[in-house]
């Protein structure tokens, strides 16, 4: 079908205008009084609004009230963390919210405490109370609306807690308010890097488009006006419109359940994004640069709570249908400055402050209820009273809880969970054609590029959450014909093409890891993880030790390293020291066949984020692979050849080297032991410790430029733990401190050869 489709797209250069779809604003015309004459709005409902936006202005309001010890409650507690206020946005939170299912999953921002607050209350506003009762067990005495309301007051506490650092906060104190996430509730967390939760909203929409847990459930991305001059969101917004989920190719039809809630209050932090950084008059335009239908796009009145319910009931709607994605730009303004520190009368009058001032999300909807005789001034003062009472208590606890114990200040850095038992309802896994197995030669040997294959092969056929994509993996086979056969076998739901969006391709995979699925984003070469370094290093590493382990998250990132092929600086680098250097990740360079197939089964499984080196040197290698099912464990060296005088650390293709600098040094009367560490992160210390206390000299090689490589920390190491057995000092032998270049002559000076490992031992005696 795909090659039908692609064959039939001739050329046609007929003179033509190409138009492009209007795109409405501010369509909401209904009053207060009229939804609640025609039953659309009750009182139950208008009274769960009002409150909602109260309890967010409540928290902000103490937040700027905490800096001058003017909130009286916690007068006597030093607040030391980030004041990123959203007073006057509260209508876009709490409207958005208030239409999601508990199910329906948000990420946010920075500027993020009232997504989260709204997120929470209107979720524990719809639970039963037997969900009550399994959210908070120690109020499992209580009932009715006094269990609801505790509930609701620990909802509050864990907020408050977490912006303060505690142990009892949402994150365990690890991720603070920039940080907050409740994965009870569907929010996968708030994000300090502006634009950084876009691209894992769109991955976790991906879940939701083809799990079939997962289907029915919608996905809310907040992100302010300043995302969306940032590459990465514009990346999103091109991979969520993707022809591929919902046209010709799609095995399911069916776009992604994604509302892209643009939050514009006009100020990126000082710069405005109309009239000064960009060059359109309302951000929703960015949509048609994506999207034949403009991606449902709208400018919405953020001011207005009715017209935000109303958007979002209809883009729920839209999603339903399977007709996502969906922008909405809802117009708002924020009261304060980018922070507390920012006074903001450098770049905006009080005259634009009163003017937005006057139509007040709060106060505006206050007064149309009573208008409309909705509620008394009576009931309403009742409702504030309630939440100005509920945020003292909580504050107060929060102010009074535990800090985390300092010994425990990288507790939560890696889960010790794995995939090991895959779940009854992901184990039947069908098959277009036969999955594609290593091709073998009489002795069972394959090559190191089928022995990975094989075993990502092995892992789809063993769990249905597996999936592979990235640029040209599907039909073409990726450009080193790994991947060929695979979408063939296991269909485009599982096997796809992506954009040349190396940050999306990162990203959408930590959101389909955060929503329960086993991503594998290929990178055609190291040097592209780059470009992704935000959703590898901020994002993919983080999120679990951020949310005190409350999500964990499972995806592979491979990366092949190019470097001997005259492939020149921009595609040849061995960039893994570098990740080594990011807590949080794992990283892996397995140097055989036999390591690869294992290694890359294990990668699969672990339940924490792996970047994966592959050696272009290496693809065509060949090595005895097993046909069975087998894994490496990370962290566990390979002695790769045994030796009494000096030890030999080296991974990659370099292992190569050092075992013929080995033969090279035993005609010498040198017995060099050679240890692959397969895994830098975790690395095995015993093992090359063990190795060097008994040889007493040691030399560390990689292909790395020689500056900042991991090799450096294996000196230190050695030298640190073992300084007592040494008889000379830890050397290390690595790339030139330069740029690989492409000429073949300047090549072979720039890389490490076995020459030089040679030379290196010679040095110690």
């Amino acid at each position: 079908m795909a090659n039908n489709y692609f064959s039939d797209r001739g050329p046609n250069f007929e003179k033509t205008t190409i138009k492009l779809k209007s795109i409405p604003a501010y369509t909401y015309d209904k009053s207060v009084a009229e939804e609640y004459k025609a039953k659309k709005l009750t009182k139950a409902t208008a009274a769960e609004l009002y409150e909602s936006m109260l309890v967010i202005r409540e928290f902000e309001d103490m937040i700027n009230k905490c800096r001058t010890g003017a909130y009286e409650v916690i007068s006597d507690y030093d607040y030391r963390g980030p004041t990123h206020l959203s007073i006057g946005q509260e209508a876009t939170a709490s409207g958005v919210c208030s239409e999601l299912a508990i199910t329906d999953l948000i990420t946010s921002t920075h500027r993020g405490h009232g997504d989260s607050i709204a997120k929470g209350f209107h979720a524990i506003k719809r639970m039963t109370e037997a969900e009550l009762k399994a959210r908070c067990p120690e109020f499992s005495n209580l009932s009715g609306e006094e269990l609801r309301e505790a509930v609701m007051e620990d909802h509050i506490f864990r907020t408050i807690a977490e912006l303060f650092g505690k142990e009892e906060g949402y994150g365990k104190g690890r991720g603070g308010g920039m940080h907050i996430a409740d994965f009870r509730v569907g929010h996968l967390g708030a994000n300090a890097i502006v634009g950084g939760g876009i691209p894992i909203a769109t991955g976790a929409a991906m879940t939701c488009r083809i799990d079939d847990k997962m289907k029915g459930r919608v996905v809310c991305s907040f992100a302010g006006d300043g995302a969306y001059s940032n590459g990465v969101v514009l990346e999103a917004l091109n991979w969520a419109s993707q022809d591929q989920f919902n046209g010709p190719l799609a095995r399911t039809k069916f776009g992604l359940p994604i509302i892209y809630c643009l939050i514009n209050n006009h100020y990126g932090m000082t710069g405005r994004a109309d009239g000064e950084v960009t060059g359109v008059d309302h951000l929703a335009r960015r949509a048609a640069g994506f999207d034949n239908d403009n991606m449902h796009a709208e400018v919405v009145n953020g001011m207005d709570i009715m017209a935000v319910r109303d958007a979002i009931a209809r883009a729920k709607a839209i999603c339903a249908r399977g007709e996502g994605p969906v922008l909405l730009e809802f117009d708002t303004y924020r009261y304060y400055g980018h922070s507390l520190s920012d006074p903001r009368n450098e770049y905006r009058t009080r005259e634009e402050e009163a003017r937005w001032k006057a139509v007040d999300p709060i106060e505006t909807f206050r007064a149309k209820l009573l208008e409309a005789k909705v509620l008394t001034a009576k009931e309403l003062d009742a409702i504030q009273e309630k939440v100005a009472a509920r945020n003292a208590r909580a504050a107060r606890r929060a102010a009074d809880a535990a800090d985390p114990d300092p010994a425990d200040v990288i507790k939560y850095m890696y889960t010790d969970t794995d995939s090991s038992e895959v779940p009854a309802e992901y184990r039947e896994v069908t098959v277009d054609d036969p999955a594609p197995r290593a091709k073998r030669d009489a002795n069972g040997m394959a090559t190191y590029k089928d022995a990975i294959k094989e075993g990502i092969v092995e892992e789809m056929l063993r769990d249905k959450r597996v999936v592979l994509f990235g640029e040209d993996v599907a039909e073409y086979g990726g450009a080193f014909k790994l991947s060929k056969g695979l979408l063939d076998a296991f269909g485009r739901d599982r096997v796809f093409n992506t954009p040349i969006s190396e940050a999306c391709i990162c990203g959408a995979a930590v959101g389909m890891a955060m929503t329960g699925y086993r991503p594998i984003a290929e990178l055609m070469y190291m040097d592209f993880a780059l470009m992704s370094s935000d959703q590898i290093s901020n994002q993919a590493a983080k999120w679990h030790y951020m949310t005190g382990a409350s999500t964990e998250v499972p995806l592979v990132i491979r990366c092949s390293v190019g470097g001997g092929k005259g492939y020149g600086g921009q595609h040849s680098q061995s960039l893994e020291s570098m990740f080594a250097h990011i807590p949080g990740t794992y990283v892996a360079y397995p140097s055989n066949p036999y390591d690869a197939k294992g290694m890359i089964k294990t990668a699969i499984r672990t339940n924490n984020p792996v970047v994966f080196v592959e050696g272009q040197l290496l693809y065509n290698v060949k090595g005895v692979v097993p046909e069975e099912d087998y894994t490496v464990p990370f962290g566990v060296a390979n002695v790769v050849r045994e030796g009494s005088d000096v030890t030999l650390v080296v991974w990659g293709p370099a292992v190569a080297d050092a075992l013929k600098a080995a033969d090279m040094l035993a005609a010498e009367g040198i017995s060099a032991e050679v240890i692959d560490p397969r895994t830098l992160v975790p690395f095995d210390w015993e093992t090359v410790f063990a190795s060097v206390r008994k040889t007493g000299r040691c030399v560390a090689i990689s292909q790395c430029v020689d500056i900042g490589s991991f090799t450096g920390e294996i000196v230190s190491q050695v030298t640190a733990n073992c300084f007592d057995d040494l008889d000379a000092p830890v050397l290390k032998v690595g790339a030139k401190n330069g740029i690989a270049p492409q000429a073949a002559s300047l090549e072979k000076a720039f890389l490490p050869h076995a020459e030089d490992i040679v030379a290196a031992v010679k040095k110690l005696y």
